[in-house]
């Protein structure tokens, strides 16, 4: 009887488990809506909108990179937007056939270009024709990894709950919520509102925690990532060749250089580049001062509107070369 009892009361556990599962589960893929356009990823871990099925006349382009590739901040689809504008003005004539354009970003807040070639195998299968490698010259311009998500890892769905409640438990405790991307104020001198935040807060790093402890698990430990300038053009060089294996054409994007380390780093990699590949182009920022401008950044280090529709800009030419359309 007491044997009886036990298989009873551990299916019965079970069962709550995955009832519990599946309402976390669902309430994340609600919390997705709020806050991906913005600072958020899909359900499958990348910006945007979900990539349909390809169509046969297409020209699909992937980006990878980090922070500025990543555009916090921005609408989600603010350079993947400008990117596609840019070109179908010029490969969109009348009297042709229309080929649409569709860009994917990969990026990755905080991402360092080691871990490009993982990001390109794992996303294999939106095969694009180009890939553009746009990197921050080793720099993270973020405070946190946004790699070590054990659910990412296990299921490729990027959970996005903690990130939701840390955002409501600071919008409760300072005083505001959320509209879009307006924030109303709330009342003020409310302890509930106090006690809520936290809480939300609260609950959102343990969900947080237990994810990154699980995928540092899975991961096994982090690896020092070596940013010597030999290093740092060795990790580009194989992010090229990962891209080319994986498409026809690839375009290097590098950020304006802000550090001597930087700099260090644009030269070792500028010296090891093969100009002469057929299937290559680099667009280096580093000449083009008014992305260094303040007016062009929302925080010192992410560009704002301007700064991201400049960069597409300057980016679209070296795709429409690869393409073939001048």
């Amino acid at each position: 009887m007491t044997g009886g009892l036990n298989r009873l009361s551990a299916v019965f556990a079970a069962e709550v488990l995955v009832i519990a599962a599946l309402l976390t589960l669902a309430l994340d893929i609600r919390a997705h809506a709020n806050v991906e356009r913005a600072g958020g990823v899909n359900v499958w871990g990348y910006r945007g909108p979900v990539a349909h099925q390809r169509q046969s006349n297409e020209i699909r382009i992937a980006v990878v990179g980090g922070t500025r590739a990543f555009g916090w901040g921005e609408p989600a689809s603010a350079l993947p937007s400008n990117l596609r504008q840019f070109i179908m003005a010029t490969t969109d004539r009348p009297g042709q056939p229309l080929r649409p354009v569709v860009v994917i970003n990969l990026a990755r807040l905080g991402a360092l270009p080691d871990t490009y070639p993982a990001a390109l195998s794992h996303y294999g299968y939106i095969r694009p024709d180009y890939i553009c490698v746009y990197d921050d010259l080793g720099e993270r311009g973020a405070a946190f990894d946004a790699h070590a998500s054990a659910v990412f890892e296990l299921t490729g769905y990027a959970p996005t709950l903690p990130l939701m409640f840390h955002e409501k438990g600071m919008a409760w405790r300072f005083g505001t919520v959320s509209r879009g991307y307006e924030a109303a104020p709330l009342a003020n001198g409310s302890g509930w509102r106090q006690a809520g935040g936290t809480a939300l807060q609260a609950g959102g790093a343990f969900l947080l925690g237990l994810d990154r402890a699980a995928g540092h698990a899975i991961g096994g430990a982090t690896k020092p990532v070596d940013e010597t300038p030999p290093a740092y053009t060795t990790q580009i060089v194989a992010a090229i060749a990962a891209a080319h294996a994986r498409a026809r054409g690839v375009v290097l994007v590098l950020s304006p250089a802000e550090s001597g380390v930087q700099a260090a780093r644009r030269g070792a990699l500028l010296a090891r580049l093969d100009s002469t590949a057929s299937w290559l182009r680099v667009v280096d920022l580093e000449p083009h001062r008014e992305l260094r401008d303040p007016e062009m950044r929302i925080d010192g280090w992410n560009y704002g509107s301007a700064g991201i529709t400049r960069t597409a800009q300057l980016i679209a030419p070296a795709f429409l070369d690869l393409i073939g359309v001048r």
